[in-house]
């Protein structure tokens, strides 16, 4: 699993890829007028697609699928899209707003790699993005240190290297807990 197998890509083609995003939540919410899951990967640096960045997205849908099932949430609509500037999904359900944004915070906070995954809930009245705040969460922590996210980011606190080596160390980590959890059920 490697995380520079990709194509680079430029911030134009960043900035085209949110508004196809965008544009693809509009669609949803116009044919479904449910909440929209909009799922997407945090991966620094300028490749977006590559063998690792898919992992992370099966994964994350897996656990979104994992939490529908435990929650009796239906599943109205899906799509996958994968483009050079990452895979995405969009997924409507009938569920309340307040309820979805608090389990896609629980996975984001809970799960062993929902540090990197972006899952954003989208209002289908505001078509806005409901915010952690509004939950008393606080900001997403910083992939290598204890700090916001948003302020070792800004300040480019961490090499590409030390993130890259933070997330490979999480992934690392899952897949050695899945196999011993595996392993443990082969047992009994």
């Amino acid at each position: 699993m490697k995380f520079d197998d990709g194509q680079p890509i430029n911030l134009e083609q960043m900035l085209l890829a949110k508004e196809k995003r965008v544009e693809n939540q509009l669609i949803a919410i116009t044919r479904y007028h449910y909440p929209v899951i909009s799922l997407s990967l945090v991966i620094p640096g300028a490749i977006k697609n590559s063998s690792g960045s898919l992992f992370l997205f099966k994964e994350a849908i897996t656990a979104l699928h994992n939490c529908f099932i435990a929650n009796a949430i239906a599943l109205i609509d899906e799509q996958h899209y994968h483009y050079v500037t990452g895979s995405e999904a969009i997924i409507s359900v009938p569920c309340s707003i307040d309820k979805l944004k608090q389990l896609c915070i629980d996975i984001e906070d809970n799960h062993p790699l929902g540090r990197l995954w972006d899952i954003d809930v989208i209002d289908p009245l505001s078509q806005r993005s409901v915010s952690r705040s509004k939950f008393n969460h606080r900001s997403r922590q910083c992939l290598v240190c204890q700090e916001a996210a948003k302020i070792c980011s800004r300040a480019k606190k961490h090499s590409l290297e030390e993130i890259f080596l933070a997330i490979e160390r999480r992934i690392k980590d899952y897949l050695d807990s899945s196999s011993l959890n595996a392993s443990r059920k082969q047992v009994k």
